[in-house]
């Protein structure tokens, strides 16, 4: 298959609910026949696979992989394996993504949107149609993510989100308000490392691939929750160019079945606490490979070992970053302490890790 500009990877397991308003959004979006479509079927049980099918025959540009179930994880990572553009974004089953005013006429009925609650980031869950007046609704997501990426080279751009969350009721905006571009100064390197974790998401960006394949990056398998924010961290961390784009929205869409909402809240501190672990993991990692980002690792590292305090390690608690409060450099490359703890933490972790999955 030719080499194209775009390749959309949608992982889904038991989506019948949602993947046929996914997939509508997405091909009803300007020149989406130029894009590859693979949706990664993830050995669902329901009718899934059958409504792919339907959509498979009507449009040549979508492709199916059936596979069996691994995780949504194994799904992406297919999704990658087997894809050819250039660039490669992603999507969740049940969101949508560029929808303009017919689409949200369609999708949210104007009967039921009436209030708006704050000016912002909250409103009720029936006022999207009034932000129209503040947010540029259009059906040219692909097409606005990839003029961004060819007006500034940039190996990785990030859109916004219109989280839309049924069980509460509400609707939480994150946009950019503008265009712009960071690069590899410790200054935009932290200022977009963060913005990549309070994404909470991979999807709603747009990635080179031979980022992704020069750092062999891809979405870790045994890690349950986060694993795409961490995709996210790490893409930004490497890339040479960052561009946000304002008035490219994305339609994110929260329900109680899905693993970030578990119900059970032990469960759920368990999975959120293995989850802080590994990403902590990767990041001990990284600050080896990325020695002159060491200072803005440390503030990531002051962080994660706060919230590693209440975890139980074989020590009874996590190792302290108390050599930070007294150390007169304040600088952790080529420091032999931060280099005996970085050791200390990795093995910890490993040990707490490989105790939780058996």
């Amino acid at each position: 298959m030719k080499k194209q500009d775009l390749s959309i990877i949608i992982p889904v397991y038991n989506g019948q609910d949602y993947i046929g308003r996914c997939l509508e959004s997405v091909l009803n979006q300007r020149d989406i026949d130029k894009y590859e479509i693979i949706v990664v079927n993830d050995g669902s049980t329901d009718e899934t696979r059958n409504i792919l099918g339907q959509f498979a025959n009507e449009n040549k540009n979508l492709h199916i992989i059936n596979q069996k179930n691994g995780g949504v994880s194994v799904a992406r990572n297919n999704g990658i394996r087997a894809s050819h553009g250039k660039y490669i974004t992603f999507i969740d089953c049940d969101d949508m993504v560029g929808l303009n005013a017919s689409a949200l006429d369609k999708y949210f009925p104007q009967s039921s949107l009436r209030r708006t609650i704050g000016n912002m980031s909250i409103s009720t869950i029936h006022s999207i149609i009034p932000l129209i007046n503040s947010v540029h609704f259009d059906d040219k997501y692909f097409t606005n993510m990839l003029h961004a990426v060819y007006d500034t080279n940039a190996d990785v751009v990030l859109g916004g989100k219109i989280t839309i969350n049924y069980d509460e009721i509400y609707t939480r905006r994150h946009i950019y308000t503008s265009d712009k571009v960071y690069g590899t100064t410790q200054e935009d390197k932290d200022t977009i490392l963060h913005q990549a974790d309070i994404r909470e998401n991979a999807n709603f960006a747009l990635y080179r691939r031979n980022i992704l394949d020069a750092h062999n990056l891809r979405f870790l398998v045994n890690m349950h929750l986060d694993e795409d924010m961490l995709f996210c961290m790490l893409a930004t961390l490497y890339a040479q160019r960052v561009a946000t784009v304002h008035d490219v929205l994305y339609f994110y869409n929260r329900h109680s079945d899905t693993l970030s909402n578990i119900t059970n809240q032990d469960e759920k501190e368990q999975k959120y606490k293995t989850a802080n672990i590994q990403l902590f993991s990767v990041l001990l990692t990284e600050l080896h490979k990325q020695p002159k980002y060491a200072k803005i690792f440390t503030t990531w590292i002051k962080e994660y070992s706060h919230k590693g305090e209440r975890y139980s390690f074989d020590t009874g608690e996590f190792p302290p970053m108390d050599c930070y409060q007294f150390c007169d450099q304040h600088e952790c490359t080529g420091c032999f302490i931060a280099e005996a703890m970085c050791e200390n933490c990795k093995k910890n972790i490993a040990k707490y890790l490989r105790y939780h999955e058996k």
